[in-house]
């Protein structure tokens, strides 16, 4: 590939772009919110457990690739190169007619690769790359000394004092969430310098970019480089960003990001034997609910096997349909090449770089002007390289003269404005250029680069200087007077996020639930709580100006909140469910996907994987087993039923640690552990971004209240 570099925990922290400290002024609300249906604009209602992604493309995929001359088929597996990460096992040569053809199927799921991408001359693959970030503090391992000095009674303000602002569908009031940092939060759990991205809406709502960390059971080094990865994810971004300004644009990977505007990191356990193969690697992903067709996987595989491998459609076609714009698609980096720029290359190769069609194509998935990112002589026919773009900077840039496969503004008549242009990929955020749809832009400087000389070898060269820091300095689209409208994402049957785009010279906006304003923020983020199941709603914001005045309001967004589901009475046997806490909507979660005994519980962002997902098992005495759908294990508490006791997993059995009595509490439901009076909540001890769960005194605090959702 043209060129990749070897280039701190966080706690919770502000929202540097969209969560701005909310004001809020309570109004009456009448009415509740509950899950399932959204309707925007007149669009019919459809039912969803993220219904929000109706509103953002009523797309369907192609039902192939198009490709303007018909590719040779493979004929050959080129021979292993260990040293290099050139390993081919489990790849086979599309036939002519297969939607591969023309370069590999990965697997029997109908997704293809042009093969392993060479590393950097002089990466040794099998070594791996140092952090680029210093690791912060691990969060406390759970012990019976820190149950016992557990603070077990936190405020709804402690756990929401750096999220979105949560407002009390009830009563108006705000529960908490600011953009202010936390109380007592070491400033070594702050989001590195350059880790941040844009944020957008919600932070998970639509298509996104979805960064993993993959490791075999027992090498799990989340904790070492969970900041790193944090920073080779903003580093991709500003490659992205800083490759469209060429042509006038912007463009940012649109990824799931977290409250701080730091991309999510997901820690996932996949078997040994399947990290050994791309496509066995991807299936067992894919067995992990990894396979959403709104999702494109950045993966950080703890692996010796590959430098870089992704999936490629090669679909030319110029439209939205092109199969680029659909999930799921997996870019996998390993860990001797761990980088922004690897990852990039990776990611580009998934949004649709670099088609056989190209003026400058390898017909390989690559091209051979360089410098570019996506440049190098690759197999099956080793081009000769030329030099296009004599600036070796720009081996960390996408699309030398930008006429194969990126520019944000085509000159008509040109080959991207016929054939697939991947500044229209509808997985980058865009601004400028010929497809505007502005968004709080940041500032990037150039990443330090090594290159690859012009024969095709990979070398490392010098490095532009300053590093790959995003500003967080808004752009925000809209203007005073002109609201926004509002997107309806993380439905439960009592709670709802709304999200709208930023408006120019707004001081606040009115939100309006069923026609009547209940409150002004100053946030485009919010998160609605004590909302009524099975009942429809209609939002909408109207902007705030400087002088006070509120304009019309924008758009109405219809949605119905999903029908109180749950263990109490008949359930189906088998079913999977996810656990969301009614406060901060956070899911419970086995940590890091583990199948290891003892792994802890904890509330994480939500994402409906197969580590949220539960099946509740009737014991026959009024209690329930709780099994994992991931591990095939229960929840069982970490020692005596005593106020501050964590939970864990461990093989199913009979024993009372892990029945548990579900019962119905106001919006939602109880958990309350068998020999006990003590409750399922969530506390304020820090666990790699989430809260660790433990038993604690029942106080009728919503962060003890839980909805039980179906998993989709």
């Amino acid at each position: 590939m043209g060129r990749r570099s070897r280039k701190a925990h966080r706690r919770r922290n502000r929202r540097g772009l969209l969560f701005t400290t909310a004001v809020v002024t309570a109004g009456l609300l009448v009415g509740g919110v509950a899950i399932g249906t959204v309707v925007e604009g007149g669009l019919p209602g459809r039912t969803s457990a993220d219904a929000a992604v109706v509103q953002e493309a009523d797309l369907s995929p192609a039902a192939g690739p198009l490709h303007k001359d018909a590719p040779t088929p493979v004929t050959s597996i080129p021979k292993n190169d260990p040293a290099r990460g050139l390993i081919y096992n489990g790849l086979v040569p599309a036939a002519k007619g297969d939607r591969c053809v023309g370069v590999f199927k990965a697997d029997d799921k109908g997704l293809c690769t042009h093969g392993p991408d060479a590393p950097p001359k002089g990466v040794d693959v099998h070594k791996s790359a140092p952090p680029a970030v210093a690791a912060g503090a691990a969060p406390a391992v759970p012990t019976a000394a820190a149950t016992a000095a557990a603070d077990t009674a936190p405020s709804a303000a402690d756990l929401l004092q750096d999220a979105a602002p949560v407002l009390d569908a009830r009563s108006g009031d705000l529960l908490g969430g600011t953009a202010a940092p936390a109380a007592g939060t070491p400033a070594a759990t702050a989001p590195a310098a350059g880790s941040t991205v844009v944020c957008d809406g919600d932070g998970s709502t639509g298509n996104r970019v979805q960064v993993l960390y993959v490791h075999a059971p027992g090498n799990d080094r989340f904790g070492q480089y969970q900041a790193s990865f944090k920073k080779w994810a903003a580093d991709t971004d500003v490659i992205y960003n800083a490759s469209a300004q060429e042509t006038g644009g912007t463009r940012h990977v649109r990824f799931v990001t977290e409250p701080d505007c730091s991309v999510s990191v997901l820690d996932v356990e996949l078997s040994a034997s399947s990290l050994q193969e791309f496509g066995a690697g991807n299936q067992a992903l894919a067995a992990q609910g990894f396979n959403r067709k709104d999702r494109k996987y950045m993966i950080f595989a703890d692996a010796q096997v590959y430098c870089g491998i992704g999936t490629f459609n090669g679909d030319e076609r110029p439209g939205q349909d092109n199969l680029s714009n659909f999930g799921p698609s997996y870019g996998r980096t390993d860990n001797g090449c761990w980088s922004g720029s690897t990852a990039a290359h990776e990611l580009g190769h998934n949004l649709g770089a670099v088609n056989n069609s190209a003026p400058n194509s390898s017909k390989g998935g690559h091209c051979v002007d360089e410098w570019d990112i996506m440049c190098y002589s690759d197999t099956p026919y080793y081009p000769q390289m030329q030099t296009h773009c004599p600036d070796r900077a720009h081996d960390d840039r996408l699309d030398c003269n930008h006429d194969d496969y990126y520019n944000t503004n085509p000159s008509p008549g040109s080959y991207l404005t016929t054939h697939w242009n991947v500044a229209n990929n509808r997985f980058l955020l865009t601004g400028g250029g010929s497809n505007p749809n502005p968004t709080p832009t940041p500032t990037p400087t150039p990443t330090p680069t090594p290159t690859s000389d012009p024969t095709g070898s990979p070398t490392p060269a010098p490095s532009p200087t300053g590093s790959a820091t995003p500003t967080s300095s808004p752009s925000p689209s809209g203007s005073t007077g002109t609201a926004p409208n509002v997107t309806v994402g993380q439905i439960t049957q009592n709670s709802v996020v709304l999200s709208w785009s930023a408006a120019s010279g707004a001081t606040g906006y009115a939100l309006q639930v069923d026609g009547r304003s209940i409150a002004t923020v100053t946030s485009t983020v919010v998160r609605l709580v004590n909302l009524r199941a099975d009942t429809a709603y209609k939002v909408a914001v109207a902007v705030r100006d400087q002088a006070g005045k509120v304009g019309k309001a924008g758009r109405t967004t219809a949605f119905r909140t999903t029908k109180a589901t749950g263990p109490v009475g008949p359930t189906k046997p088998g079913t999977r469910y996810l656990m969301l806490n009614s406060l901060t909507g956070q899911a419970a979660d086995m940590w890091g996907g583990s199948t290891r005994d003892g792994a802890v519980l904890i509330g994480y962002q939500r994402t409906g994987y197969a580590n949220q997902q539960w099946s509740f098992e009737d014991t026959g005495d009024g209690y329930l087993r709780i099994r994992s759908a991931r591990s095939d294990k229960c929840l069982q508490i970490g020692g005596q039923p005593l106020a501050g006791q964590y939970v864990m997993q461990q093989p199913c059995s009979a024993a009372d640690t892990q029945r548990w009595k579900v019962g119905s509490a106001g919006s939602g439901y109880t958990l309350t552990a068998k020999g006990s009076s003590l409750v399922l909540g969530t506390s304020k001890r820090w666990y790699y971004g989430g809260w660790l769960l433990e038993l604690q005194q029942p106080n009728n605090q919503s962060y003890q209240n839980w909805t039980i959702q179906q998993a989709s």
